[in-house]
């Protein structure tokens, strides 16, 4: 298995990390899988909520730009310490620069956690077993949300309180275990980093632009079906679920067939297909369950597939995931941008659903272009 072609102290530092990982997750998918409906419930539109997506994506690419060098030890407790701070900030809302500056201080939690994270998580994974390694990186958020949304759930019914208590506890618990990580320097140069992913960036970044369905399109809009914090949080918890078997299934396969185009193509084009599906499924609570689900299953394999890939073609992790980070954060922000001036135009917007299934069948195409008649690069 992956963990016998380790040394004794990598194993340990992986093991680690994967401790550090789900003691975050849990934390964070706790409080984040009932956050929405708080939100609602405090008064804020579907439009408000959104915006405050647009603002921590803005928060990602800020700090991006303008940190420089920053430890892995001190990035990830600025990131937990951040994270409480951003609990602290919601628990009541009295104005709407309180939501939005709450939600600035998310993206900077995603920042300084994940940047590191994935840097030391890729550093730690044999050449040969990039995917399996991308399988258990995108199955640990999947599998706590297998249990952590229905038990908030039930909490938040009970009372919001028991959120905002539990979740503290739950970051002290994440604050803790850094003391057992790696400690090394992380370098943000974005300009160099742009030269070294030449390869991927477009890639990247038209990945970003179409993230704006699972991280804003999908948990903003389902508040229009569901409302209760339980069911929300069971909602939550069947979408993950969709995530844990598409990253059981497939999570080895590729490793060992060393195809990533292979599933990428019909991945990318099923993910296209289904997107377009989607104005025709914004008013049908069966419908909706049905069409997400399909994506939340598609998603982890797309990740899965895409990230081993940019590995592949980019193996410098330490350079290139800064940038990688970067430029998803602005086709995010790019999509979300969009969402909004389809408002203009649609009460509910459906004319989105076409711009970001069009932005995922260029994946493909693109991808046929350089590998088959450009012959421009060439990627496993």
């Amino acid at each position: 298995m992956f963990q016998s072609l380790l040394s004794n102290s990598r194993r340990q530092l992986f093991f680690n990390l994967i401790i550090f990982n789900t003691a975050y997750a849990w934390s964070r998918t706790f409080s984040g899988s009932v956050i929405n409906p708080h939100f609602l419930r405090s008064g804020l539109s579907i439009q408000q909520i959104l915006l405050g997506v647009l603002f921590s994506f803005i928060g990602i690419a800020g700090l991006l730009m303008f940190v420089k060098k920053i430890s892995s030890k001190t990035s990830w407790r600025l990131a937990i310490i951040t994270a409480f701070a951003y609990i602290l900030f919601v628990t009541k809302i009295n104005s709407l620069w309180q939501f939005y500056f709450a939600s600035v201080l998310s993206g900077l939690v995603m920042a300084l956690l994940y940047v590191a994270y994935n840097i030391a998580h890729y550093q730690l994974t044999p050449k040969h077993r990039t995917s399996y390694s991308s399988a258990i990186l995108f199955s640990i958020f999947p599998l706590v949300g297998l249990v952590a949304p229905l038990v908030a759930g039930f909490c938040a019914e009970i009372s919001y309180n028991l959120i905002w208590i539990l979740s503290g506890f739950f970051f002290l618990l994440s604050f803790y275990v850094i003391k057992f990580q790696k400690q090394f320097l992380v370098t943000i140069d974005l300009q160099s980093g742009f030269k070294t992913i030449k390869a991927m960036r477009l890639f990247v970044f038209l990945e970003g632009i179409w993230e704006t369905l699972p991280f804003g399109i999908i948990p903003v809009f389902s508040l229009y079906f569901i409302k209760s914090p339980l069911y929300y949080g069971t909602y939550m918890a069947y979408l993950s679920l969709m995530s844990v078997i598409a990253n059981l299934i497939l999570g080895q396969i590729s490793d060992k067939l060393k195809r990533r185009l292979l599933f990428l193509y019909p991945v990318t084009i099923l993910m296209a297909l289904t997107t377009f599906a989607f104005p025709l499924v914004v008013f049908n609570l069966v419908f909706w369950l049905i069409l997400t689900g399909i994506i939340q299953f598609l998603v982890p394999l797309f990740w899965n597939f895409s990230t081993s890939m940019f590995i592949d073609c980019h193996p410098d992790v330490a350079k290139s995931m800064p940038i990688r980070e970067f430029l998803l954060a602005l086709g995010r922000i790019l999509g979300l941008a969009l969402v909004f001036i389809n408002f203009q135009f649609e009460a509910v917007p459906h004319l989105i659903f076409f711009f970001l299934g069009g932005i995922m069948l260029l994946y493909p195409a693109i991808l046929f272009y350089n590998t088959r008649i450009s012959h421009k690069y060439q990627y496993l």
